[in-house]
């Protein structure tokens, strides 16, 4: 190569200088310069590269290559421990190296991209280093595909030419610095409003995709906030289009999953992995996760970054950033970062609110459903009664009670049936919790799914606001479902699905809702008939007759009335005002004696009867006990009769018949209006009856 002229030289560095001060687009003077350069250097190509402030990193700032490199070495950023750029970071002076040569001398980082300028033909590189202020920032190189000689004074120009250039680059950088900064500051405060202005979560965050997407080039964002138990608290998806603004979607629907999929809870470990995942690496994590491979072959995403918003005992969040088409690298991980306080924090309060505001709700629920249990009279206080079944029944019910195990309660109308649940409940670790009472025969069929599972606002005509359910209510305490046969078909298979997976979905609602509740039910019914005539789903039986308990009629428990009737008397004097009366002995028999066929609630009623019209200083009972014929009791089968006993009843029943005659006929036998006429009897024929039954001179003759 021919040494140049100090004349050339000089209008070289007076055109770099002007071009310099007169055009401001970075890459458009670096191409201005790097034409002029050519007509001086003999060169093919031309790379300005530049060094972070730690030196750790070299950045491709201008490239203006004659040349194709492949796809997996065209990375605009690469880590300078191990190249050959490590032993040039305090050069002085410029550098020229024949490729063929001097390859075995570079480091293991860049040897496979000098073997492909090697390849392409490419033989000499020439590296000149910017120093604007005595400190490298980066290099001015230039690739041949001859080995040219480079003499002192050209290699003294190319210094010379490059310090200007260097000045130039500085400017540019700090220039892009700052813009960069203001980009950034712009994006916090519009994010920053944002997230402390919008409170619907899904807007807020659409806001938050647009001023990310405005500094990195991404085309999907994804939040997730996944709880101590692994669930899901946040599950959000932003796609952009080409041209167009980002939007919520949900790739799980359309790669046809659950959240609660295996597949999608990979998600879960993706956010504890913070990093950029581009190239080789991206791939790495496409095979180890099938969901991110998934998503990959689907929608064509290149790389992503994964930033780590938090990692808490009980909660954990990321923010997954991805592009396509695009390597997004550190730069764009640290411009991420800028916004995790603001985010994190925007998204803890909103989660802290969102379970404030459930909490508020369920209070509300807890006390609107305590005044109604409060307003509604039950039917006896507590278990009165001594008698050996019902002592076995709260063997059993202390026995069941510390355990969460599943109680079915079998017994007639009125055994206290529910008292027996309140017994369970109360007795058990979930006793501070609320018991929550359902009873399923007085529901109708249409509300019995809502009253259960609750509902979302607008999920059907009516509901106007959001209902929690009573199992969602019950969360953490007892749920007693009354007459659990009552139930509809369609509503036990819902039912046995909360039993089995403890979990929940409203009525128009898309969110898995978990409850821990026990669950007591109870009924009058013969479920084993049920089951057997198809009105009962037999997996739901057996699941609730985990521990049965059946309650015995109060027939069977006789040494119990008395303690009844007393306890009975005395609840009802204190909430009547009246005093306490006695109970006669052949009342108390009477008690005792009958069948009480509504049980305990039917002798309550009978007690309060009597209390209520009873003045002097007994109970009366002459309204409050039915004659024994009105009560709908099963008459005993009698005996069989003996034909005497037969014979003699007919007697009577003749006798009496006679006698009637008689004394409407007024002791006449025959004759108009007498006895026989009444009977339609031949009067000799009477006569001879009356002899035969020893009817003597009662009457006069007639």
């Amino acid at each position: 190569m021919n040494d140049t002229t100090l004349p050339e030289a000089l209008k070289l560095m007076q055109y770099i200088g002007d071009a310099i001060g007169t055009i401001r687009d970075p890459q458009e003077l670096f191409r201005t310069v790097t034409d002029k350069l050519r007509l001086i250097f003999p060169f093919d190509s031309a790379v300005i590269i530049t060094i972070d402030r730690e030196r750790r990193e070299a950045s491709v700032f201008f490239e203006m290559l004659r040349f194709e490199l492949p796809e997996h070495l065209r990375r605009q950023t690469r880590s300078i421990a191990g190249t050959w750029l490590e032993g040039h970071l305090d050069d002085r002076t410029v550098t020229v190296a024949a490729i063929a040569r001097d390859i075995p001398s570079f480091g293991q980082e860049d040897a496979p991209l000098l073997w492909t300028l090697h390849e392409l033909g490419m033989r000499q590189i020439v590296l000149s280093p910017l120093r604007p202020g005595g400190r490298v920032i980066g290099f001015l190189n230039f690739v041949s595909r001859e080995e040219e000689l480079w003499s002192e004074s050209d290699t003294s120009l190319l210094a010379g030419v490059s310090s200007s250039i260097a000045i130039a680059v500085s400017n540019a950088l700090a220039y892009e610095e700052l813009r960069q900064r203001e980009a950034e500051t712009a994006m916090q405060l519009a994010i920053n409003n944002a997230l402390f202005t919008i409170k619907e979560r899904s807007q807020m965050l659409l806001t938050v995709c647009e001023q990310i997407g405005t500094l990195i080039p991404c085309a999907f964002l994804g939040i997730r906030v996944v709880g101590g138990d692994g669930r899901y608290r946040i599950f959000d998806n932003f796609m952009r289009e080409p041209g167009r603004s980002f939007a919520p979607f949900s790739p799980l629907e359309q790669l046809e999953m659950s959240p609660d999929d295996p597949v999608a809870r990979e998600s879960v470990e993706v956010v504890s992995r913070p990093g950029v995942y581009s190239g080789e690496r991206f791939d790495e994590l496409c095979r180890e996760f099938r969901l991110v491979g998934m998503v990959r072959d689907r929608y064509g995403i290149s790389s992503s970054i994964v930033v780590q918003l938090w990692d808490l005992p009980g909660s954990r969040a990321g923010l997954i950033i991805s592009g396509i088409g695009v390597a997004l690298g550190e730069e764009e991980l640290a411009t991420a970062r800028l916004i995790v306080p603001q985010l994190a924090l925007a998204l803890q309060n909103y989660l802290a609110f969102d379970e404030i505001d459930r909490l508020r709700r369920k209070l509300e629920g807890e006390r609107t459903y305590l005044v109604e249990e409060i307003r509604e009279a039950h039917n006896f206080e507590e278990i009165v009664g001594q008698s050996t079944p019902l002592a076995e029944v709260l063997r059993r019910v202390s026995q069941v009670a510390p355990t969460d195990a599943t109680v079915l309660v079998e017994g007639e109308t009125g055994t206290g049936k529910e008292l027996v649940a309140r017994a369970i409940h109360n007795r058990s670790p979930r006793k501070e919790r609320v018991l929550v009472r359902v009873n399923c025969a007085a529901l109708p069929p249409a509300l019995i799914e809502s009253e259960l599972f609750g509902h979302e606002k607008g999920s059907f005509t009516g509901a106007t606001e959001r209902r929690i359910g009573k199992f969602e209510l019950a969360d953490g305490g007892t749920i007693f479902l009354d007459e659990i046969g009552e139930l509809p078909l369609e509503l036990q298979a819902k039912l046995l699905r909360v039993l089995q997976e403890k979990e929940l979905e409203r009525i128009g609602g898309r969110r898995v809702i978990p409850v821990d509740v026990r669950v007591i039910a109870a009924t009058n019914r013969d479920l084993e008939k049920e089951v057997a005539a198809g009105r009962f789903r037999e997996d739901l039986y057996f699941r609730l007759n985990a521990f049965p308990l059946a309650l015995p009629p109060l027939r069977e428990r006789r040494d119990d009335i008395a303690v009844l009737a007393m306890h009975f008397a005395r609840k009802f004097a204190r909430e009547f005002g009246k005093p306490e009366r006695a109970i006669r002995q052949r009342d108390m028999r009477e008690l005792a004696s009958r069948d009480w066929r509504g049980n305990v609630r039917e002798l309550s009623h009978c007690i309060e009867q009597a209390v209520i019209v009873s003045e002097g200083d007994t109970l009366d009972f002459s309204t409050a006990l039915p004659p024994r014929s009105e009560q709908r009791e099963p008459a005993a089968k009698p005996a069989i009769m003996t034909m005497a006993e037969f014979e003699e009843e007919a007697r009577s029943m003749e006798r009496a018949l006679i006698l009637d005659a008689l004394d409407r006929a007024g002791g006449r036998v025959s004759g108009q209006g007498g006895a026989a006429e009444q009977l339609k009897i031949n009067a000799k024929t009477l006569y001879s009856r009356i002899d035969k039954l020893g009817i003597r001179k009662r009457y006069g003759a007639g």
